[in-house]
């Protein structure tokens, strides 16, 4: 039997340095883009525009003032934070108008965020859009507020309180409620799986000469397209849906998909069309989850299907650990359940779609009530710099050769003895 081969990503050194100078000069023009709309921001110290308050919280000062803490995200596309000390309403998912204090803002501050003091806080007029009618839809179907802040964070990547976002994280589940690519398979897999069949009917009577993978591929990615559009492009779904993409794109042209090499071009893409998202926490968790999955693949690929699933989520999670508690402190023995939580989460996500389409989405809340308020005992564990540094450079070692991957496990086991509880 012929062995079937795939093609390189890149055939000559001259491909790789023009595909560089793409990157670099795309990366440019974004930049530049960038401070035009920063100079525009600063060059007056008070500065008004329109945004959406991606979130809302308060807070309490030392000297035991309430106030408010906004989150926001402006029309021309930056990111900043305010806070407001009058008794305001909910303003979470409105749009409203706003004045800016500038003149402390500065071009890195701009890139990555940042907090401006803020005045004269109008409330624009109501529209309803696609997704706070798909909002409503799913959260009318609960009674519970949890409830509702859950599955509409796990369906349309809202924000969720603080005391949910930390019975998630004691439970070591931020990663299933986050939108990401995991959710992202899951759709297109169902999707696939719900369309094959019909359109083989059709294919077979009306266009036998068209490719069915092909043309049901394309089709899903452009309605997941349009589904990352209505989620305002979370930074770890552009990650996703770049790579499956680049993905579609290699396999129609009998390239090497699963290699360091094409995540390391599709990081680089993302990174040159957003140049933001190098200040995004949960888009370089997505990319060292899925390089953690291609680092257990290039040594384990040949493992039976079965033991291969079972093993990515536990492999994952634990490369995962020291990388997490750099940024989230927060451990319990309860998050030691993760990898097969991850596994159940295969039959509870296209379950709870389902339930949500024929409007029974609360079926399972009270199971689900009584999982998330499970006690488990809380430690906060805080990985130190220098681990991290150690940790990371051993995992690219680890690309090279099979004697570095056991120089990282070792690394890992070490995170036992240094790490700080706190």
């Amino acid at each position: 039997m012929q062995k079937s081969f795939s093609l390189p990503l890149f055939l000559r050194k001259r491909e790789f340095l023009l595909f560089l100078l793409a990157i670099m000069i795309a990366f440019g023009a974004q930049i530049y883009l960038q401070y035009q709309s920063y100079h525009d921001m600063v060059s007056s110290k008070y500065y008004r525009t329109q945004a959406t308050v991606i979130q809302q919280y308060a807070k309490t000062s030392k000297h035991h003032k309430r106030y408010y803490v906004l989150k926001c995200q402006s029309k021309e596309g930056f990111r900043f934070i305010t806070t407001n000390y009058e008794d305001i309403k909910d303003l979470s998912e409105r749009e409203i108008e706003i004045g800016l204090i500038t003149d402390k803002v500065t071009f890195f501050d701009f890139l990555k965020g940042f907090y401006a003091p803020s005045f004269e806080i109008g409330l624009l007029a109501y529209h309803d859009s696609f997704k706070e009618n798909l909002q409503e839809m799913i959260t009318k179907q609960h009674s519970d507020e949890e409830m509702q802040e859950l599955f509409a964070a796990l369906f349309l990547a809202t924000p969720i309180s603080k005391g949910l976002r930390q019975k998630v994280s004691k439970l070591g589940i931020s990663h299933l409620i986050a939108i990401s690519g995991y959710h992202l398979s899951f759709i297109f897999g169902l999707l696939y799986l719900l369309l094959s069949r019909p359109y083989r009917l059709l294919q077979e009577r009306y266009f036998p000469y068209r490719n069915r993978h092909f043309d049901l591929s394309m089709g899903i990615l452009i309605f997941l397209f349009g589904y990352m559009y209505l989620l305002d492009f979370t930074p770890s779904l552009i990650r996703s849906f770049v790579m499956m993409a680049f993905a579609f794109f290699l396999f129609h042209r009998h390239m090497k998909i699963l290699s360091f090499e094409v995540l390391a071009v599709a990081v680089l893409v993302i990174l040159a069309i957003k140049p933001t998202l190098l200040f995004s926490i949960g888009f370089w968790f997505s990319v060292s989850g899925v390089f953690y999955i291609y680092l257990y693949l290039h040594y384990f690929k040949e493992q039976h299907k079965w033991l291969l699933l079972g093993l990515i989520n536990l492999w994952v999670f634990v490369c995962m650990i020291p990388i997490v508690h750099t940024i989230f402190p927060i451990f319990s023995w309860a998050q030691l359940t993760s990898p097969l939580i991850s596994i159940l989460f295969a039959i509870f996500y296209p379950l709870e779609m389902l339930l949500h389409l024929i409007g029974e989405g609360d079926l399972l809340d009270s199971w689900l009530k009584l999982y998330l308020d499970s006690s488990s005992e809380i430690i906060a564990l805080k990985t130190p710099f220098w681990y991290l540094a150690l940790y990371i450079f051993t995992s690219l070692l680890a690309i090279f050769e099979r004697r570095f991957l056991f120089v990282f496990a070792a690394i890992l086991l070490l995170f036992v003895f240094v790490v700080k509880v706190v």
